[in-house]
Order: C-alpha cells, then sequence, then structure tokens
C-alpha cells in the first residue's frame, strides 16, 4: 500500500464457538468443525481488550481493485471439500464461505493474473525453437484478447471493515498458539511470513478459516474479521482476500488496454509480450 494502514491490536478470550460454519457442524456448546472437518476449540476476540494480539487493518480509503472477466467481474470463488485437503489451489479459499481476491492497485491485480504467463528460463531453452509454428503460441506471450476478456472494478468497502494482516509478527505469533494442532499436521512448529508466501495451502486457508469464525460486539455475533490483507508473492504487492458476507459498493469500472502502465510494467518484469 502506498501508505501504512492504522491498526487495531486485538486479544482473543476463549468463548463458545460461533458463526454458520460452527453451527451447522457442532451444538452451541461443543467444539466446532473448523473448515474442512478437523475439531478445535473456537473462541472470540474483543475490541475491550488491550494487551496485543493480531492485528487489523482497514482496507484502503479509496477502496481495492478486482480483475475479472468482463461479463462478471466481481465473482467470489471457494474450494470444495476435496479441495481442501490438498496443499494447491488459491490461498485463502474456504468450502463453506465465498472469497473474493483483490489488490490495492492495478498492478497487484495484473501481477496476479499474469504469473501463470510467466516461463522459466531454462524452460526456454529447453523449449527453445519448436514453439515457434503458427499453430503455437510462443511461451511468454499475452493472447491478443486477453485485454477484452477482463476489466477492472474498484470496489468500497465498509469504513469499519478489518482485515487480518498476516505478515506482522504478532499476528503470526497469535495464529501459532491458536492453530497449534492444525500446523503440526503440516510440520508446522511457529508460523512465519515464508509460509504465509509458501506453496502450502492448507496453511494459509486454516487461517482464513480461523479468521472468519471470530465475533464481536454485545450479541458476540458481528464479524470481527472481514478478510485477509496479505502480500502477493509477485513484488509483494498488497492483496486483499474478502469475505463474501462485506457489502461491497461498485465505484468505477476500467477498461484494460494494452498500452495501460502498469499492464506494461508487470509485463516487462514477468518478461511477456502483448500479441
Amino acid at each position: 500500500m502506498s501508505t501504512t494502514p492504522s491498526r487495531d491490536r486485538l486479544s482473543r478470550r476463549p468463548d463458545r464457538p460461533v458463526g454458520p460454519a460452527a453451527a451447522r457442524a457442532t451444538s452451541n456448546t461443543g467444539p466446532r468443525l473448523a473448515e474442512g472437518g478437523r475439531s478445535k476449540e473456537s473462541g472470540r476476540m474483543s475490541r475491550d481488550t488491550v494487551q496485543p494480539d493480531v492485528v487489523l487493518v482497514p482496507a484502503p480509503d479509496h477502496g481495492v481493485w478486482r480483475l475479472g472477466k468482463a461479463k462478471n467481474p466481481v465473482k467470489y470463488e471457494r474450494i470444495s471439500q476435496e479441495d481442501w485437503f490438498r496443499t494447491g489451489g488459491n490461498r485463502w479459499s474456504l468450502v463453506s464461505y465465498d472469497i473474493l481476491y483483490c489488490a490495492s492497485r492495478h498492478d497487484g491485480c495484473f501481477a496476479e493474473a499474469l504469473a501463470p504467463f510467466r516461463v522459466d528460463p531454462k524452460m526456454r531453452e529447453v523449449i527453445g525453437d519448436e514453439w515457434t509454428k503458427p499453430s503455437f503460441m510462443t511461451p511468454g506471450k499475452i493472447p491478443r484478447d486477453w485485454t477484452t476478456r477482463h476489466i477492472l472494478v474498484r470496489l468500497q468497502l465498509p469504513k469499519e471493515a478489518r482485515f487480518l494482516d498476516v505478515d506482522d509478527e504478532r499476528t503470526l505469533e497469535t495464529l501459532s498458539r491458536e492453530l497449534k494442532d492444525e500446523l503440526a499436521e503440516q510440520g508446522v512448529d511457529r508460523l512465519t511470513t515464508e509460509h504465509i508466501q509458501g506453496f502450502n495451502r492448507r496453511i494459509t486457508r486454516q487461517i482464513s478459516a480461523w479468521a472468519i469464525t471470530q465475533r464481536t460486539g454485545p450479541s458476540e455475533q458481528e464479524r470481527l474479521i472481514h478478510g485477509i490483507a496479505y502480500r502477493s508473492r509477485f513484488g509483494m504487492r498488497q492483496c486483499w482476500a474478502v469475505f463474501n458476507d462485506v457489502e461491497l459498493k461498485q465505484e468505477e469500472t476500467s477498461l484494460i488496454f494494452p498500452e495501460s502502465e502498469a499492464l506494461r510494467r508487470v509485463a516487462e518484469e514477468y518478461d511477456l509480450t502483448m500479441l
């Protein structure tokens, strides 16, 4: 992000489970089933406590940008029960809730979307001139119609929306305790930014599942965490995973042109060429 957001420091107290996923799986007094079916103790965090525990940050004042298909740009994602137990897949996606992936700026959106087009230099050497025939699209090329098939949408979030900052050490320390059993299954004793940026998505999805169950307010039914604030693996750009029950207002749309500065910057970074 261009500016440092304000941060709320929150601590957590044990309590009975709440939330739709927990309600479906358990009684009000029993342990909840974590996303994917594992049983663990749940709890809530309170804004009234003063001891630092996790760090929550607001979205940018201007909102967030979503890059999506032109016909349906604001499309939420979720994963299947089978995919939950796999290490691959989207970083924060859940079985029971939809997630919308966004970024603070255009280049963050392009960095995530164009990553599959990258070609390892060693692979370029292996391929050589074999794919230069007209029937093949040469590696490292972006299809001509890619820009027309996609669109950028700026979304405004509620001012009170708060996102779990998983790049903050205090948050990682707390999550290491809260998800001790789940992390142990993945051979992890203490969470670090390497795990957040890593390829084992079972770890990051457990964090998302934990975050979405946290509640606050007099009735203890108000969502405390509205999504995940995280850095992209590509250039450490600021990204946002927004939970599906957060109210969004579409402020503007932006067509994508091949000469877009942000697009050209990312394409150059990835050594890609627009056809």
